[in-house]
């Protein structure tokens, strides 16, 4: 309500298309004068489609929340969002659900490419830091921070001894073995030589973290 983060950029890397999109004027009034807080909203015309990629840049830092809808009769679209530093975020549908994000694919190292299956269907690339959704017609998903501890880890393996050894499901199930907590609370964020190198987050449960914050009530 109060910071802003205009412009954005809207860029399409195979269309070679740059957007700048301002947000909506001050929305409420003190008197005569506005009252310096707005609701950041953005609206931009994209051409939506099967393989079609945008990234989202921020003048500034991203906000936490978020909500981002594509209002289409049969496309669908594919969005990325590059944040300064690593954080932890899921994705909800409009009934405050959360949709899972992609497992960690060890053929590419990273967490499994978007196939474009389902509405919010995202997966979070550590290092570089980008949130990547997809979004179908009529589709709203909003994004949420949660609370977590950002943690790296140096193993002295090779890569290949790593992902013999169960790779990131193994890595996953002692880590919380050895912390008393739920595999499902460590979240494999990146792995990358160096010998091997695990970034990795331990978050609280989804469930209480959407509870805290009403994302249970439907929307």
């Amino acid at each position: 309500m109060t910071r802003l983060v205009t412009p954005i950029e809207v860029t399409n890397s195979l269309l070679g298309t740059r957007n700048i999109v301002n947000t909506f004027m001050d929305h409420m009034w003190d008197g005569f004068y506005t009252s310096m807080k707005r609701l950041s909203r953005f609206v931009t015309m994209i051409q939506a489609g099967k393989g079609m990629l945008y990234d989202l840049n921020y003048k500034g830092t991203p906000p936490k929340s978020q909500k981002v809808s594509l209002r289409s009769d049969s496309s669908s679209v594919t969005l990325r969002i590059k944040y300064p530093k690593a954080g932890a975020y899921i994705l909800k549908d409009v009934n405050g659900k959360e949709i899972i994000r992609n497992a960690w694919d060890t053929n590419i190292q990273a967490p499994a490419e978007i196939k474009g299956s389902y509405c919010g269907e995202n997966r979070y690339v550590g290092v570089v830091n980008i949130l990547e959704f997809f979004l179908t017609k009529g589709c709203t998903v909003y994004i949420e921070p949660i609370d977590s501890i950002q943690s790296s880890v140096r193993l002295n393996w090779t890569m290949s001894q790593f992902f013999a050894d169960g790779g990131t499901t193994t890595f996953a199930d002692r880590v919380a073995a050895s912390l008393g907590i739920k595999p499902a609370n460590i979240k494999v964020v990146s792995v990358y030589q160096g010998s091997v190198i695990v970034d990795f987050q331990i978050i609280e449960d989804i469930a209480k973290t959407l509870s805290k914050k009403g994302g249970l009530e439907k929307i």
